[in-house]
């Protein structure tokens, strides 16, 4: 019997909603379609991030809160108020401890997972200036976080404290461009893009190792391996770049501008500015579409490890994502244009009586194997 493949695909909009797609494939030669999975309204605003680890959910909005969720009982789970601006980025560490955010009003914090107490705040990380991405090293010991003061800041976990500054003034073509700062597979290198370029560079060296410049203005970025990147432009356009080589594969992915990108074991899914959705092959070739109706912000791949697998009877596959009986309809007076049968994730925050808050163990002391020089 084939192995069924099976995840979510998570999306934030400007209209304020997270909608959610399921994946189901038995095998690759039959047709696949995307099916509506949730809808959730609990912003008051458009959605710009959104990041997971195993069923928790984490959404960052311009109505300044940090929104929780549990995939597992499709409800809402907490709310994080700890920032005065608007939430642009955010990303759990990879020994899925702590949840790190980092906002317009210069605000970085870091969250204990679990019982979401606040654990580290510094008010002016970046001085005062906006903090556009962060970047969690996979040792978890080490972090970076690209400023709106043209700064690029590393920042040691284990003691709580900033390690390093790296002036990007003297470094980048085009520092006030850049938006994006993504780690390596292999830990080494990261990469920062915006603007017309895409700078990888390498803690071994210090600097640039690879300064690319494009034709087209640059919207998001993603290592496909260590030697190669995905690179999303505004018009649309995909690249495959290999930067030792030099040589790149581009196909025209989507009409309107590629917004965000996120991978998933051998695929890879796009999303634009239309509210269209696609999903690839790692070939780059085109699996299958849909539409969210929505001016899509930012997506996430979710893969549903905590269900366990049942064995599929030869007439269906088996659904391994829940979902709450009890979950209200949308609102049709709502901004979406979503379908009428999608349901709506649970608010639970309401629900929860207060809980006493718990001791937490602070940040055992170590020496961070690699920083950069």
């Amino acid at each position: 019997m084939s192995k069924t493949k099976n995840f979510e695909i998570i999306l934030g909009t400007y209209e304020e909603f997270l909608v959610g797609y399921r994946f189901i494939s038995k095998n690759d030669s039959e047709p696949v379609e995307l099916t509506l999975s949730f809808a959730s309204h609990s912003h008051n605003n458009s959605v710009r991030c959104l990041t997971h680890y195993n069923h928790y959910l984490a959404s960052g909005g311009a109505d300044d809160r940090i929104i929780i969720y549990d995939l597992k009982s499709r409800k809402e789970h907490s709310m994080l108020t700890h920032h005065i601006g608007t939430v642009n980025c955010l990303q759990f560490t990879e020994d899925h401890t702590h949840l790190l955010s980092g906002g317009s009003d210069g605000i970085l914090a870091i969250t204990r997972v679990g019982n979401w107490q606040l654990e580290k705040f510094w008010e002016k990380a970046h001085k005062g200036a906006p903090i556009i991405d962060i970047a969690v090293h996979s040792s978890s010991k080490l972090a970076l976080t690209l400023g709106g003061d043209c700064t690029l800041r590393t920042w040691n976990l284990i003691k709580g404290r900033q390690a390093y500054v790296i002036n990007l003034n003297s470094k980048s073509k085009d520092p006030r461009s850049l938006h994006t700062v993504k780690w390596a597979p292999d830990g080494v290198k990261f990469v920062l893009c915006g603007g017309l370029h895409t700078d990888v560079w390498s803690i071994e060296t210090g600097g640039i190792v690879k300064a690319i410049e494009h034709k087209n203005k640059v919207s998001c970025c993603l290592f496909y391996n260590d030697e190669t990147l995905l690179i999303g432009f505004e018009n649309g356009t995909l690249s495959m770049f290999n930067y030792n080589t030099g040589t790149s594969k581009e196909i025209n992915a989507h009409t309107n501008r590629l917004k965000s990108l996120d991978m998933c074991k051998r695929y890879l899914v796009t999303c634009a500015s239309n509210g269209e959705v696609k999903i690839w092959n790692k070939e780059l070739e085109h699996i299958s579409t849909c539409n969210s109706g929505c001016r899509n912000t930012c997506v996430t791949v979710v893969i549903p490890k905590w269900v366990k697998k049942e064995e599929e009877d030869d007439d269906g596959v088996q659904e391994s994502i829940h979902i709450d009986d009890n979950s209200i309809e949308v609102n049709k007076e709502k901004k979406s244009q979503l379908d009428e049968s999608v349901v709506v994730i649970e608010n639970e925050t309401s629900k929860k009586k207060k809980r006493k808050s718990k001791s937490t163990e602070p940040l055992k002391e170590a020496v961070i194997e690699k920083t950069i020089r």
